[in-house]
């Protein structure tokens, strides 16, 4: 686990090398899925299922990078890493957004992400009194 830190104290240089940890870093939050007796659970070209076992989170995506904050994950000049880092933020927005279906975690998923994801703030144009239904619609409301 030290080597690992030690290791990303330095952002990554390359794409490639960026890629890397930014694999590792969604590796490191799964685990097997294993069946009621404890054997691995296989899909059906005999690979083992990975399950989510801790959250996707931004921070931990950033220290994974060597980054020294979430900011930072915006602040590649290089397309290629830049475009990487995109699909991670958009595969941590994914996870969050699923998270949304459980009853038990719906109102931290939420603030995680208006706090953390500009599309999911709450807008104060967006309330019911200025929405207007279409023309079509309101022939079928009551």
């Amino acid at each position: 686990v030290i080597e690992d830190i030690l290791n990303n104290l330095t952002e990554p240089k390359t794409a490639k090398e960026l890629e890397k940890r930014i694999n590792k870093y969604f590796q490191s939050r799964t685990s097997p899925l294993v069946d009621k007796n404890g054997c691995a659970v296989l899909d059906e070209d005999g690979n083992v299922q990975m399950k989510s076992t801790l959250p996707y989170t931004l921070t931990g995506l950033a220290l994974s990078l060597g980054l020294d904050s979430r900011e930072a994950l915006f602040s590649f000049e290089d397309e290629d890493m830049r475009r990487l880092v995109k699909m991670a933020v958009l595969r941590v927005e994914e996870y969050a957004e699923e998270k949304l279906f459980s009853k038990e975690a719906f109102s931290g998923v939420k603030l995680f992400l208006s706090v953390n994801f500009e599309r999911w703030q709450n807008n104060e144009k967006d309330t019911d009194e200025d929405y207007v239904l279409p023309e079509e619609v309101k022939e079928w409301t009551v």
